[in-house]
């Protein structure tokens, strides 16, 4: 096993399913999931739990997973980089944990650097790193356990909001804002608890890209939809938002 920090710390009962649950994995998310939750686990033993947090690609994943179960990251779309928030200690903890073989700041965004990492016998990984307090930047987290490991990752609705301020998405973000609505109906969540965390512009924005995924992602493809009523009942919510002037 080459993922070290996560597979030799795999409880009895944990190896069997993490070794089943790798045998139909496709890449790239066989590997690039591997190594989000062997950070995890490097930077959780380092007392830094409450210090990072997953958005982005991963984050969608952790999230269906902890939803509708193992199996679902089997068909996910994939990704082949890791978008991860923190502070200095976090960044610290995965240039000494890790052969880091790129580490250079962004040209265009503040804060944010790209690391290049590799464990012998894996192919690399891209991170996306943002320094800076997650919560305030990206919305609250939640932990989600895979296979015994902590994952602090950005909550759905938050993950939506975030896909909502994408300049030029691309149709696979039109895509997780369905994944996620799918997850927060299975969580018992509400339209209007969705909608609370919005402005009215973040809310036309959902309208907007609500209509555009349903005509990609029809039924007859393969998905993540939430139900028709819950679907329903958020339109009707949507339209019924007026900007307070």
């Amino acid at each position: 096993m080459t993922f070290k920090h996560l597979e030799d710390n795999l409880s009895n009962e944990q190896i069997s399913p993490y070794l089943e649950f790798l045998k139909e994995l496709q890449e790239p998310t066989k590997t690039v999931f591997r190594y989000t939750l062997d950070i995890a686990r490097t930077l959780n033993s380092n007392n830094l739990l409450e210090k990072y947090s997953v958005f982005g690609g991963y984050a969608v994943l952790s999230n269906l997973m902890d939803a509708f179960g193992d199996p679902v990251a089997k068909v996910w779309r994939g990704s082949k980089d890791i978008d991860l928030g923190g502070n200095h200690d976090v960044l610290n903890a995965i240039r000494s944990g890790y052969h880091v073989f790129n580490d250079l700041p962004s040209p265009n965004i503040p804060d944010k650097r790209t690391l290049k990492l590799d464990i012998a016998g894996e192919k690399e990984c891209k991170i996306d790193f943002y320094l800076g307090n997650v919560s305030k930047e990206y919305g609250c987290s939640q932990i989600n356990h895979h296979f015994g490991i902590p994952l602090p990752v950005v909550k759905p609705e938050y993950v939506i909001r975030g896909k909502l301020k994408i300049p030029e998405p691309e149709m696979k973000h039109y895509g997780d804002i369905l994944a996620m609505l799918s997850v927060l109906e299975k969580q018992g969540k509400t339209p209007t608890d969705i909608l609370k965390i919005l402005d009215h512009k973040e809310m036309k924005d959902l309208k907007e890209k609500i209509a555009t995924a349903e005509r990609e992602f029809s039924e007859d493809r393969f998905g993540f939809f939430p139900g028709e009523k819950f679907s329903r009942d958020l339109k009707r919510e949507l339209h019924l938002k007026k900007p307070i002037k």
